[in-house]
């Protein structure tokens, strides 16, 4: 198998993809993507990389949680948006899966044996293809539950097959894991530069999806499935151990404490990184970029006062607490909050003082959003900042997630040890010097109970804590609110900063107030000379309610006005989705998703 650098390409065409690589380009001349020739491809080993090299285009880093309880708000139209709106119903939801992808990977499968090589080389990308379809086929399985599985690409003339009624999940899912076991055991342990998928990617993806599926069927009593959940969670444990001990991984602390944690999000040379084990390698000049810094900062949300409240405190002993537990922690304002505080919260959450990129005075945020915007992106370069003009490295799966995957899982098993934690989660409380959390020690945290009530194993709690905040923006929150069965969080409507009464305000820590928040234009008591000092909310115009409130009326934590009365979780409806009307109607043999 060659060697190379795989430029991960959001929508690339097979021609684009192969001109990176350095493939056959007479192929693409005698045959076009949209008409491959089974019969005139699939020769050799060559051939399967060509095909192969296109699922990179499926893989994609994420930069945002979308709907979840990390936010005050979210005004994209975003399919979760929709659904806690209550404007998705059987008869106007769009999806249905995308059959095409699907068949995409079939293709091979069905013609691989055509091929001759080394069988190595040929396991290999049957290997990944197995592996792609594995990971396509549990996101419906996230969605429906129950879907139709097919191992080999269906015609028009798969009458039967066409029309067929859904498998169960437990066939689909043990269909997954038979590809997943295959690609763990046949995929290349070779990363190249970190950007090739490879057997320790198979086994995050393994890992990843074993705990979902472990945890969703103990957690979902509705499926009546719960005796089953152990063996999904004891293969999390076994694929992510295996990574584990291959020696290969380690948290990454590169620029230290206050540097290393964002470090991963922001740098250009995640190659270099132990703790990848596959990324997304942007490029400027090859015009591969991302919108990650602007479209996650302070652009159509802000971070959550429950999110900013995991982040632990350290007293004067060094000591991590429950910043829950501080006295007075309910009235600390914007600038109060940070201080000691885990070294992760300022790679996070933006802090008084912070100057975005070519701007030379510490910024102001958007109070309409609540206050607490999304640094965890942000490259220092202002050119960047630009719609989608970033170029800098995104992780894809990192060592982390495998750490946490792997405590969860014990404890979920009610295995979890002391080295357990040692070699999981405080490894990765290692890289900011957070203290190590001792089994026998953990404090009761009141704001971890209120917002999981049925879950008294203090350890497991810490391990939710400490999943939410590593993996913050990185697309697992509202995965893992819908496993761990708890949509109640999604439904709350969620708030900003603190404000003790109307009037002007420093958020910038220097001192000098920047913000005035009042109750409307009329009650605005600062002298109209210095108003140009000052970016002004108020809370009413014209006698109606602005974009923003107060928790309390006069004082309390911001609150957007929009989310009140229109955040909707329905128990257990909205953990699965539906399926369109018209797919019905095409084949009457598929039934409608449970509680739909």
């Amino acid at each position: 198998m060659k060697k190379h650098k795989i430029h991960l390409l959001a929508g690339a065409t097979l021609c684009l993809m192969s001109a990176l690589t350095g493939c056959n380009d007479s192929f693409l001349e005698r045959y076009p993507i949209v008409s491959i020739s089974p019969e005139a491809f699939f020769k050799n080993t060559t051939d399967l990389e060509l095909y192969t090299n296109t699922y990179y285009t499926a893989l994609n880093p994420y930069f945002t949680d979308y709907t979840s309880d990390n936010y005050t708000t979210y005004s994209d139209t975003y399919s979760n948006n929709n659904l806690i709106r209550g404007s998705i119903t059987a008869d106007n939801c769009g999806g249905w899966a995308d059959w095409g992808t699907l068949r995409k990977y079939n293709i091979l499968l069905d013609n691989v044996h055509k091929a001759t090589g080394d069988a190595a080389e040929i396991a290999h990308h049957i290997g990944l293809t197995r592996l792609m379809r594995a990971t396509w086929y549990y996101q419906q399985v996230k969605w429906y539950n129950d879907v139709p599985w097919y191992s080999h690409a269906l015609t028009d003339t798969d009458t039967e097959e066409l029309y067929k009624p859904r498998d169960s999940r437990e066939l689909v899912v043990d269909s997954i894991m038979a590809d997943l076991d295959y690609a763990a055991q046949h995929v290349s342990a070779n990363m190249g530069n970190r950007t090739l998928m490879s057997k320790w990617y198979a086994l995050a993806m393994q890992a990843r999806i074993c705990l979902h599926e472990g945890t969703f069927r103990k957690y979902h009593d509705e499926l009546e499935l719960q005796g089953t959940a152990d063996r999904f969670l004891q293969k999390a444990v076994d694929a992510a151990s295996e990574i584990m001990a291959s020696g290969l991984f380690e948290i990454d602390k590169t620029g230290g404490v206050n540097a290393a944690y964002q470090n991963l999000f922001t740098g250009y040379s995640l190659a270099s990184s132990k703790e990848i084990i596959l990324f997304k390698d942007y490029d400027n000049d090859l015009r591969i970029r991302h919108g990650a810094p602007e479209q996650s900062f302070n652009k159509i949300t802000s971070f959550s006062r429950s999110l900013m409240e995991s982040y632990e405190y350290l007293d004067e002993n060094g000591t991590a607490i429950p910043f829950s537990t501080l006295p007075g922690h309910e009235s600390m304002d914007f600038v109060e909050v940070f201080s000691n505080r885990d070294p992760r919260m300022a790679q996070t959450f933006m802090y008084p003082g912070y100057m975005r990129p070519g701007v030379s005075t510490a910024y102001v945020q958007n109070m309409e959003l609540g206050g607490y915007p999304c640094i965890k992106f942000m490259v220092n370069d202002a050119a960047q900042l630009v719609s989608s003009l970033a170029y800098t490295d995104l992780p894809i799966c990192r060592y982390a997630e495998v750490l946490l995957i792997y405590a969860e899982a014990k404890a979920e098993l009610g295995q979890l040890t002391q080295e357990d934690m040692d070699k999981s989660v405080n490894l990765i409380r290692e890289r900011v010097d957070m203290p190590r959390i001792v089994i026998s020690e953990i404090k009761d945290d009141p704001n971890l109970e209120a917002q999981y009530p049925g879950i008294t194993d203090k350890a497991l709690l810490q391990i939710r804590r400490e999943r939410r905040i590593e993996l913050v923006n990185e697309n697992f929150r509202w995965d893992d609110l819908m496993r761990w069965k708890e949509g109640h969080l999604i439904r709350e409507v969620q708030q900003g900063i603190y404000i003790d009464r109307f009037g002007v305000f420093d958020v910038t820590g220097d001192g000098v107030p920047d913000v005035g928040i009042f109750k409307d234009a009329e009650s605005n008591t600062v002298p109209e000379a210095e108003r140009g000092n000052y970016v002004f909310y108020y809370l009413e115009s014209g006698g109606q309610p602005a974009t923003i409130s107060l928790s309390e009326g006069d004082h309390g934590y911001i609150v957007v006005n929009s989310e009140i009365g229109n955040r909707h979780f329905e128990e257990p409806k909205y953990y699965y989705w539906p399926i369109p009307k018209q797919q019905r109607v095409l084949n009457p043999a598929l039934e409608e998703t449970i509680f739909w």
